[in-house]
């Protein structure tokens, strides 16, 4: 997914540090679906006017949360770091879907 994304960011001339972290987010996300989620999972990168939205859903009611790991915890900063780089986290009313929105400042590549 990582790479898709950044071929598709650059395909998009976003620049290298907005798509860097989008990039970072995204891999973080899917991985939050995997390991967390049953079943499939789908994946949605769309640009639209200023920002970049990025769709994740998996078959597990659960929503994705912001958690606070402790220093000695080897997961959970996942969706903490998804929030780093995020304009906003949407979660469907069914729990299924992750919708993240993500700034970008331009066209600058």
């Amino acid at each position: 997914m990582r790479r898709r994304t950044a071929s598709r960011l650059q395909a998009w001339k976003i620049s290298q540090r907005d798509a860097e972290g989008i990039t970072l987010a995204v891999s973080e996300l899917v991985t939050n679906s995997v390991v967390h989620g049953e079943g499939s999972v789908c994946f949605v990168l769309r640009q639209v006017a200023n920002e970049i939205r990025v769709e994740v859903t998996d078959s597990n009611p659960q929503p994705a949360m912001v958690k606070n790991a402790g220093p000695d915890d080897i997961s959970g900063r996942g969706m903490f770091l998804t929030a780093v780089f995020a304009q906003r986290i949407e979660v469907s009313d069914d729990g299924y879907t992750t919708t993240v929105a993500f700034p970008v400042s331009g066209h600058q590549r």
